[in-house]
């Protein structure tokens, strides 16, 4: 049985670097980004009003935000007792709304017997997380005794039923270097058991061993593009741990879009290049995509470029923000506010599309506020109003008479290094209902945190943002989202 299994690693890894070396040169791939909202979704909560999902946007804010300052503060104390990490349940704010990201993309893993016009491979429903480095499913090995699996109404991926499914050693593949974390979480404590890799996930914790397939992606023109030979997580048992508790929820595990050697950007490097590239926009009903390689289109104005700050044990996309300016006058704030720390376990800019809303760190927030408090001053029928009580926005403007003023509504500029960002009004100021009796008021769109900033997918609207993870470098430029992003 030892032999049977040795060589099948062997087979698998040279299955493996047959497929990288017979790709060539880099070729392109598509994939549609379903936001969690939108009709098309597993998730979708139906016909809700605009009130309503700015709500639910600004709870999926509050529960990332929480997440990734859990997750940071893990990171540096990874060495320390893990007993002291964060029950999961306790960052989950009311409405059950889960960290782990604001988009899903669809799926086709395996190889089975089946006849036209069904398709043959099972298609299952992931989300994209820039937080995270391996692509991995719940498989059906949960269902074994002793095994546990967190709660799906989708059934797990039969592997064993699977004609392509192949494992692959940890001892004898670059992806399962001991020490080198390859879960979806990096920060964790990774343990290495006979090819199995225990993940703990705050204080929870999956197991899975680590496999190839053959996966096929939705491309743009609605045909499955098949991809072989990709390196994934198969999780047989989850702890502690839930994607959802909702009746209908079909999530089955995480696309990782991070910058370690077993993200999927990285490992299918043949495929992508290393880069991949979004442009997001604020309907919930337009198609949008997450593209790689030859496929990402170049803007005709020509990119922005900055440097992606990356480390080891924080595997999130840190750039460096210098300062924020408001209708062209910058804001007087101190550019170490704005400062790295840690290694990357505090302070710094994260872009982040698992957030809705952009979180500016506190003392940059209040010079954001004082700076409007002073500009919305020459207009005298403007007067503040308190903000709803959820969504929490801090900072709102009624109108004292119902017919609105002519209100000139600022842009906000992020300089970033080497690249500044503008933010416009439509993505700075949001319309919310403050009161029973259905009154509205202008707020700001952005939320304070006291630890970092995260730079959100609503302040990311309309801009093609494209990572360039072998030059770690963060490229964008302004582009209608709408028009086949």
């Amino acid at each position: 049985m030892a032999a049977f299994h040795h060589v099948l690693c062997f087979l698998s890894l040279s299955f493996l670097l047959a497929c990288v070396n017979a790709a060539g040169k880099p070729n392109g791939l598509t994939m549609e980004l379903i936001h969690v909202d939108s009709p098309a979704s597993p998730l979708y909560p139906g016909n809700i009003s605009y009130e309503e999902e700015i709500q639910r946007l600004v709870h999926r804010s509050n529960a990332r935000a929480q997440y990734l300052r859990t997750l940071a503060s893990v990171s540096l104390n990874n060495h320390n007792n893990m007993s002291q990490t964060i029950n999961p349940l306790d960052i989950r704010p009311k409405l059950e709304f889960y960290p782990y990201g604001s988009y899903l993309v669809q799926v086709g893993i395996g190889t089975f017997d089946a006849r036209f016009p069904a398709r043959p491979f099972k298609t299952l429903y992931l989300y994209t997380d820039t937080g995270s480095s391996l692509l991995w499913v719940l498989c059906e090995d949960c269902k074994k005794p002793g095994n546990q699996c967190f709660q799906s109404r989708e059934p797990p991926f039969p592997n064993s039923q699977s004609k392509s499914y192949i494992p692959l050693c940890c001892n004898q593949h670059p992806f399962c270097i001991p020490n080198e974390c390859v879960g979806p979480y990096c920060s964790q404590h990774v343990e290495y058991e006979g090819g199995h890799v225990v993940d703990s996930i705050l204080s929870g914790m999956i197991i899975y061993s680590i496999k190839i397939e053959n996966f096929n992606f939705v491309s743009s023109s609605g045909q499955p593009q098949p991809v072989p030979g990709v390196v994934f997580g198969c999780a047989y048992n989850t702890r502690n741990m839930n994607f959802g508790r909702q009746e209908d929820f079909k999530v089955s595990g995480l696309l990782g879009l991070g910058y370690a050697p077993s993200s999927f950007p990285v490992q299918q490097n043949y495929l992508t290049g290393g880069v991949f590239s979004h442009c997001l926009t604020r309907r919930r009903d337009v198609q949008t995509f997450l593209r790689f390689g030859r496929d990402i289109p170049t803007p005709p104005g020509g990119l922005r470029v900055t440097r992606l700050v990356l480390f080891k044990e924080v595997p999130l996309y840190h750039v460096n923000l210098l300062g924020i300016s408001v209708h062209g006058q910058k804001l007087l704030i101190d550019p170490l506010v704005f400062a790295i720390r840690n290694q990357g376990t505090a302070g710094g800019c994260i872009m982040d599309n698992g957030s809705s809303f952009t979180f500016l760190i506190t003392p940059a927030f209040k010079a954001l506020v004082q700076f409007l408090e002073m500009y919305f001053m020459r207009y005298p029928r403007l007067f503040k109003s308190p903000g709803p009580r959820s969504p929490s926005f801090e900072l709102c403007y009624k109108w004292s008479t119902p017919a609105p003023v002519e209100v000139q509504l600022p842009t906000l500029t992020f300089h970033f290094e080497n690249a500044d960002l503008e933010v416009k009004p439509s993505e700075a100021f949001i319309t919310a209902k403050v009161d029973a009796q259905g009154n509205e008021a202008m707020c700001l769109a952005f939320l304070r945190d006291d630890e970092r900033t995260l730079f959100g997918s609503f302040q990311q609207s309309n801009y093609r943002f494209i990572y360039d993870l072998n030059r770690r470098q963060l490229k964008f430029a302004p582009e209608d989202c709408a028009n086949n992003s």
